[in-house]
This record gives structure tokens, sequence and C-alpha cells, in this order.
């Protein structure tokens, strides 16, 4: 049979092959030349084959014809399977960085990487598996923190890598697929190529299942979440962000995951803390969501915790949202770096349920009247000027050469600006904002007036019966296990203790300090309190913490046991019986 021929425009004949069709063989010549030409080791195979054992050329050349019949066959075959994925199964993708994807990657790893016997692929991390979406929880619970498990930093855990993975969830199978792209100093955006020709983000994961229908797969969405509620009891996602966003990832939030903060080890008024707590857990019941819908309030709350450093403002927060069981999403606008465009973003980019804390709005120099800082352009440096030296400011605010300070970086964020992303009309709904401050008369009334701040409450120093708590916490619970006190012994060391410490004087951080170096040791606590109380009373709770005798003492030099002050009179005979 001759090669068929096309007629061209001009009535020139056109073959369509390089070969005729009558040509002896399955695989043309020249498939098998350039299958030869593109791997040239093949010749010399053939060469040191023909030379050892003559006549055996024959079977290289049939090797050759398989190679290049499978590089014909393999796009056949990907055409082939596309096709059908795409005719006869459904399908999700979702950028790996998503809350979502990271759900699914945790449930993968800790149900098919780990568990299967027959996995041949992985992808091995080592320390803070929240790096990679994964939290702690995978990787061994057997160290505690704050009595929650909290697991080895040096532990070694697998991921799924990037590929291909077919498991089955009941009788239905799905097929994961994880897509990665080279990852360099620039965002996905900056690189260029967002998504590919499917559709499929850089650097995501693709479920699919058989059907026509996206039902399984939101079940198995909807099941991975369950299992993430399950299994992270006890820890809380805490997001960061400054004004730059991540290089690698291109996401505005950096996520880590911390053992949950209960709300007993946070030293406050105990009604204030019952009140705040009730008021958290009724604005996010159905009531309440029914109540501001009905109402035609948006729905927002708005919280002020002020007061001096050291007093539990931002502790308080991470135990909310470990009570709540939420997230924690922290922003700091004191850098310099967050711009009002930038802010509006992360507001937008908040899930319906957290709790948003901006610390120190007070320090962050946002006013009536600012705008966003103007950047100068950077005159050119003589090449022998010598790089002036940073020397430290004298009390009246110049330098030891006399010259006066460099100004403070102005803060990008207007006033107008941060009001819009608190409440604008594009601002997200659902959340839970707290601003903490150490000076709350600073701020601007249009920052702290009703409907943005719902709620003012003063993290104030310590009271005797939060000190009386803090005692029984940080002293009672070790001298009881290891020390052989009883309760009630414990209680009478308790009673002393927030007799002899002055209310409203000192801070929890303070107060925590002195504690914490008695190691466990009510006896040395009360030998040391009046001299303590001496010393600390009229320092600031930065000096108190940097004064403070440390936990260990340096090698070399023995521990000193010396009695900084009498016992109390009521405890005289109770500690004479111990020490007997």
């Amino acid at each position: 049979m001759a090669p068929k021929a096309v007629k061209a425009s001009h009535g020139q004949q056109v073959e369509l092959y390089r070969e005729p069709l009558t040509t002896p063989g399955l695989v043309p010549t020249h498939l098998k030349r350039a299958t030869a030409d593109a791997n040239p080791i093949i010749e010399v195979i053939q060469r040191f084959l023909a030379h050892a054992q003559p006549g055996t050329g024959a079977t290289i050349e049939k090797f050759v014809a398989l190679v290049a019949l499978y590089k014909v066959v393999s796009p056949v075959w990907r055409f082939v399977n596309d096709l059908c994925l795409r005719s006869f199964t459904s399908r999700i993708s979702i950028s790996e960085h998503d809350p979502v994807a990271q759900e699914i990657i945790q449930w993968v790893s800790a149900e098919i990487v780990s568990k299967s016997l027959l996995s041949t692929s992985a992808t091995v991390v080592t320390g803070d598996m929240s790096l990679y979406g994964v939290p702690d929880m995978y990787s061994g619970m057997d160290v505690e923190l704050r009595g929650q498990p909290k697991r080895h930093s040096d532990d070694v855990s697998c991921i799924p890598p990037v590929g291909k993975k077919i498991f089955w969830v009941g009788y239905r199978p799905f097929l994961f697929a994880r897509t990665g792209s080279v990852t360099g100093t620039k965002s996905p955006l900056e690189r260029g190529g967002v998504v590919d020709y499917q559709g499929t983000p850089q650097n995501s994961i693709v479920i699919l299942t058989p059907g026509w229908s996206l039902r399984p797969l939101m079940d198995f969405i909807k099941h991975c979440h369950e299992y993430k509620l399950i299994n992270m009891d006890g820890s809380t996602n805490i997001s960061f962000s400054s004004g730059k966003v991540d290089p690698y990832s291109g996401h505005l939030w950096s996520t880590v995951v911390k053992a949950r903060r209960r709300l007993d080890t946070i030293d406050m008024d105990p009604a204030s803390k019952a009140e705040l707590v009730s008021d958290a857990e009724y604005y996010y019941s159905e009531e309440s969501k029914k109540f501001f819908a009905d109402c035609g309030i948006p729905y927002r709350r708005g919280y002020l915790f002020y007061g001096p450093p050291g007093t539990g403002k931002t502790s308080f927060s991470a135990a909310l949202a470990g009570q709540l069981n939420c997230d924690l999403y922290l922003i700091n606008l004191a850098t310099g770096e967050v711009s009002d465009g930038h802010l509006h973003r992360l507001f937008l980019a908040l899930p319906r349920k957290c709790i948003v804390v901006i610390e120190d709005i007070d320090s962050c120099g946002i006013g009536r009247e600012q705008g966003p800082a103007t950047i100068e352009p950077k005159k050119p440096r003589k090449p022998s000027a010598p790089a002036p030296l940073e020397l430290p400011n004298t009390p009246n605010g110049a330098n030891l050469l006399g010259q006066p300070p460099a100004p403070p970086k102005r803060n990008m964020v207007t006033l107008s600006g941060l009001l819009n992303a608190i409440d604008g009309n594009a601002s997200a709904e659902g959340r839970l904002l707290i601003m903490t401050s150490n000076n709350p008369d600073i701020l601007d009334e249009a920052l702290t007036r009703p409907g943005r701040i719902d709620l003012k409450v003063c993290f104030g120093k310590m009271m005797p019966n939060a000190m009386h708590d803090i005692f029984k916490r940080l002293i009672g619970r070790a001298a009881i296990a290891s020390k052989g006190y009883t309760e009630q012994q414990i209680e009478e060391f308790a009673l002393t203790f927030s007799a002899k410490v002055p209310p409203n004087t000192f801070t929890p951080a303070q107060v925590q300090n002195f504690l914490q170096n008695c190691r466990g040791d009510p006896i040395k606590a009360m030998q040391g309190v009046d001299a303590w109380i001496e010393e600390t009373r009229d320092q600031s709770p930065e000096e108190a913490v940097k004064e403070s005798v440390p936990l260990v003492p340096p090698p070399g030099v023995a521990e000193v046991s010396t009695q900084r002050g009498p016992l109390p009179n009521a405890l005289a005979s109770l500690v004479s019986g111990l020490q007997g």
C-alpha cells in the first residue's frame, strides 16, 4: 500500500508520513533513529554487544523500537486519562495556604501517610509542623505544657509529598494530588501564572472522586474539619502579620499552633473575668446572631483592654480564644510597615469567627490629622565616608556627640483607614476585636466611641483575692505534689501572703516573677516576701523582672539559702513543725 497523499492547493502531492506504510516493522525507522539520537548510551551498548557477541544487534533494535513506541503512546495515554478524569469524576482545587487545604493535609498526613504500610513516598519535616500546615498534635504527645499535650520539637513527621495518592473513605475512592512550583523570593502573583490550564492554583491540592456530584467532596471536607476539631482540642491557632506579604506563599497571615491557655491561669478580678467571658460567649451564640440580624446591626463586637504593662491583657485574649474555640489573629501597627490598604486586606481575609487583637494601639501614633508616611529620596553616600556611629541618647534626648536623635518612623495607617477597616461598609463581620492600651486617655474619641468599642475593661494591679489564687497556683500545686504539704497548710500560707502584699501595688507579672523564683517552696516565699516588697514597690514591671533573682545559680556557685525576713507569728508553729 502506497503512502497516502493529500492534494495541495497548487495541485502538488504532499505526503503525510516520512516513510511508506509498506516499510517492514511496526515502528518507523526515523522514530527509532530519533530515540537512539536522544539516548547515546544505546549506541554504546549496541557497539559493545556487537564486539562481544556478534549478531545481537537485533535485540537492541527491538528494545529501541519499544522505547520509541512508548514515546508515541504516552501522549495519547495522557490525553485519554485526562479526558476520562474530566468526564467521569468531580474535582475541587484548593490553594495549599487556605485553612481548608491545611485541614485536608492534616487528615491525609495522620490517616493515610502515617498509618499506611504501602506508602513509598512522603515529605519528611522536623520541628514546628504548623509551618507546613500540620499542627503539633500528629507527632507524639508526651510533653505537657500548661496541662495540655505538646510534642518534642525535634520529632520527625511525614506529610503528603508533591504528587498523587489514592485512598478510600468508606467504599468511595479519592485521588489526592498535591502540586508544587519552584519557590523563590517572589510571591505567586509576582511570578506570574497563578493558575494552570485546568484552573488549578500553584502550590495547591486537588481532590477527585468518581461521579458527577460535588456532594461527596464537600462531605469529605466536612469530615476533615471535624477531625481537626476533635484532635486540635487543647491548642489554639495564632496568626500574625506585619506589613509585608509572605514572599514564599503570597499569604497575608502566618500561623503557629500553641497550647491552649486556660482561663484559670489569668490572674484578674473574678467578677470582671466572668463578665467578659459571658459577654463573648453570648456574642457567638445563635440568639445573639438572630438579634443582630433582626435589628439590622452589623455583627461585630469590640473590647478595649487597658491598664499598666504586665496585667494580663494579651494573655487574657489568648485564653478567651481558647475558651471560644476560635483562632487568634494579631496585628502589629507599630512597625510602620502596615498601610491602610494592607490593613483592609488583612481584615477581609479573616474567618467568620475569630478574635483580632491590635496590641498597644496607643503606641502606634495614629492621630486624627496623621496621613501616610512620606518617603524621602535617598542621598548618595560618598564611598570614603565612614558609617556614623550609633550612640546612646542622653537624658535630654541628644546622643553623646550632641546630635539630636533620629525622628521616629511615622506610621502608614491613618485614623480613617483604621476606622474603615474596623467597621466600614466593606469590613468583615463576625469577628471579635480587642484593642489593648497602656494609656487609653490619649486615644481618639472616634476610635473608642460606642459601636466600635462596646466594652472597656481595666486590667489593674493585683488585689488580695487574685494574689491568694496566684499563690495557690504557682506555689501550692508544686508544694502539695512534691513537698508533702496539705491543702489546709497551703490555704493558710496563701491567706498570709495576700494579707502581707499591699493591694493595688504590683502587677500580675511582678508577683508571678517573684513566686516563680521560689520554686514551689512556700517557706521561701514567706521569708522573702517582705524584702521583695521593699525592693519592688517603686519599680516598673520591666525593672522588677530585670533585677529578679535567677532561677538557676551560675555554674560553680553553690546555692545559698538566706532568710530574708521572719515568718508571721501565726505560721511560726506550723513551719517549725514541718521543718522538725
